[in-house]
């Protein structure tokens, strides 16, 4: 049940004279002072307490909370001295004599555990939303990143191409390369069983051309070692083919030195204040081995 506190108050124009009735035992040590035109109440709180003050301009025959005040009021105030109350006193009740003011202290005794359920619960607000903004921030680091590549086999297929990905602690990539030689489509190969040249038991004769294609394409994914080194792997898809000339002018595949099938790739990431470079190793089907070379650079910057 809420304990009351009368505080009987004259005002006038420019000065302020009170005398208070003390039948609260959690309000005490009442002052109030009038400082131009606001007036400054403190007090003494013995306990924890939701605290109300309400003003009356009628001598106490009715009681409103609706004027302008502000501080230690109209909500749970820990115990403790010099409890403050800012009342803007001439912007509610402008210049005139005011001879039946009195001021009305409501308390009612809280639980300590409310302010501190209070406290919890604006910590884990304040919790919830670092950890939204770490997760914002972690997106918002992602490294951006291109390279150029140039690859070369261990049968002698060059290739070319790009790779493009993001990385922070965790990232992934994308590579696509091909052969330097684009006409081998429309070939008209006779045969393609045909190892390290032979036809059946025979060698047949071979005019020196030959055409090597070469198409490579993997999804990978990224992860840091320390802030400039990463490791790479991947997996996708590669189609590596030497197509040698006969004689007669018509072309066969040479299955040595041809693979196509499942690219498994490894490698590196150096990150060396944003110049890129990466070394990687493809291998399709296990047959053909690729080393690959990548120069570039990344697009994110570092912040601060």
């Amino acid at each position: 049940m809420g304990k009351k506190l009368v505080l009987i108050a004259l005002m006038l124009a420019i000065g302020l004279h009170y005398a208070y009735a003390q039948d609260n035992e959690h309000v005490t040590n009442i002052r109030a002072v009038q400082k131009d035109k606001i007036v400054n109440i403190k007090y003494d709180l013995s306990v924890n307490s939701l605290v109300k003050m309400l003003i009356s301009l009628d001598d106490g025959k009715n009681y409103t909370d609706t004027m302008t005040v502000s501080g230690n009021v109209n909500r749970v105030i820990p115990p403790g001295k010099n409890r403050s109350i800012t009342w803007k006193a001439f912007q509610d009740l402008g210049y005139g004599d005011y001879p039946e003011i009195r001021f009305k202290f409501i308390t009612e005794e809280k639980p300590i555990e409310d302010n501190n359920s209070k406290s919890r619960r604006n910590s884990k607000s304040k919790n919830a939303s670092r950890q939204t903004y770490s997760t914002y921030d972690k997106k918002s680091r992602l490294k951006t990143f291109a390279t150029l590549n140039a690859g070369y086999t261990n049968t002698c297929i060059p290739s070319v191409g790009f790779t493009v990905g993001q990385y922070n602690k965790y990232g992934w990539y994308v590579t696509l390369m091909t052969g330097l030689d684009f006409d081998y489509v429309g070939y008209d190969v006779v045969d393609n069983s045909k190892i390290n040249g032979y036809v059946g038991n025979i060698l047949p004769f071979y005019n020196p051309e030959s055409r090597i294609t070469a198409v490579s394409g993997i999804v990978g994914g990224i992860a840091r070692l320390n802030d400039f080194v990463y490791v790479k792997a991947g997996l996708g898809y590669g189609f590596r083919s030497v197509a040698w000339q006969l004689w007669e002018g018509t072309y066969v595949t040479n299955d040595g030195y041809s693979a196509h099938g499942v690219d498994i790739n490894v490698g590196l990431l150096l990150d060396i204040n944003r110049f890129i470079i990466t070394i990687d190793g493809v291998t399709t089907n296990f047959k053909v081995f690729e080393a690959r070379l990548g120069l570039g650079f990344r697009f994110t910057k570092d912040r601060n």
